[in-house]
């Protein structure tokens, strides 16, 4: 590519220097591992820049293929399509820079794992439980109109990412940790790259839910694959079960939520997914012993998630229900 700029990036620079176009202000976000990215702001737009990164930012070595971008890209344009209040629309994609820009959310829309971890109660720590079901509703819509849907499939069948970000870090990294229950770790795997029902999320998490007074709006498709509908829901479970751990004066606030989140799930998606409980017991010992620990978890903590999870996996198949009453039980 010639490294000369185009009329309008010249015309750009012109007005700017000249004072007639203000300088954007550019902030570093944080939360994030697995790449680079910005707020930009020039009243009255808000956009975020965000660039994948090849070699994620944690202590151990972990890579992943920075094109993952572009399946983000795809992901979002087609999840707006289909609700467009809880997503951001896609603004620039650059597969050369591996770069995307989209919309950003208010500024006072805080992210829903600092609403749930906040000392402080507030409206928004009392609507944990109406906004887990905002999300069940939201992530049933997506899973039900993509269920089955062979051009989506062809559209997002490229699973190194979900290898590289979830199989290999968690599923593979603590079978070899855990060789007791290794068989059903693997089970577990297997499911999860060989499944195809619909269109994944991959990280459906407290941390990529920003949550404002018209509902929640859900970031970060970077996993985003056609695959199996278990991960998204075992995902939000387990962040429920480490946060209901972790702060256990909230844990019956916590297990509501995940009651209402599998309710409105249902109902948007009445398709069966088998194996929930033990899909949440692997990322649950993914968690403390994998290669990206909840940080926010105190070596107790650690221990109890880590003996619950290998009680369930060392069961039958436990259903969601039973994952929850042990969690219950922990946290007292």
């Amino acid at each position: 590519m010639s490294g000369r700029q185009t009329v309008a990036e010249t015309l750009i620079d012109y007005l700017r220097s000249q004072g007639l176009l203000p300088p954007p202000k550019v902030t570093a976000l944080t939360g994030g591992v697995s790449g680079e990215t910005f707020l930009v702001e020039t009243a009255p737009s808000r956009l975020v820049v965000k660039r994948a990164l090849g070699r994620l930012l944690v202590a151990g070595e972990w890579t992943a293929k920075p094109e993952r971008a572009m399946t983000e890209a795809s992901a979002l344009e087609l999840l707006h399509s289909i609700t467009p209040e809880h997503t951001p629309a896609l603004c620039h994609a650059d597969p050369s820079r591996h770069t995307l820009v989209m919309t950003a959310a208010p500024a006072d829309w805080p992210t829903w794992k600092s609403v749930i971890l906040a000392s402080a109660p507030s409206e928004l720590t009392a609507r944990i439980p109406e906004t887990a079901g905002e999300l069940g509703t939201v992530l049933g819509t997506w899973h039900s109109r993509t269920w089955h849907d062979a051009d989506i499939a062809a559209r997002f069948n490229d699973y190194e990412a979900l290898e590289q970000l979830r199989v290999t870090p968690f599923h593979r990294r603590v079978a070899v940790q855990h060789p007791g229950v290794a068989a059903r770790i693997t089970a577990c795997a297997q499911e999860l790259v060989t499944r195809r029902d619909c269109l994944v999320h991959g990280d459906f998490s407290p941390k990529n839910v920003l949550v404002g007074p018209n509902g929640p709006m859900v970031l970060d498709f970077e996993v985003a694959h056609f695959g199996a509908a278990v991960l998204d829901l075992a995902f939000l479970q387990c962040h429920l079960i480490l946060k209901a751990l972790h702060i256990p004066e909230r844990k019956d606030q916590l297990a509501d939520a995940a009651q209402r989140f599998l309710a409105s799930y249902e109902r948007e998606c009445p398709e069966p997914v088998e194996k929930l409980g033990a899909h949440t017991a692997c990322l649950l010992l993914a968690r403390v012993d994998g290669l990206s620990p909840a940080g926010y978890l105190d070596t107790a903590t650690r221990d109890a998630v880590r003996r619950l999870a290998l009680g369930l996996l060392a069961d039958d198949d436990p259903s969601i229900s039973e994952v929850w009453n042990r969690t219950l039980e922990a946290a007292r």
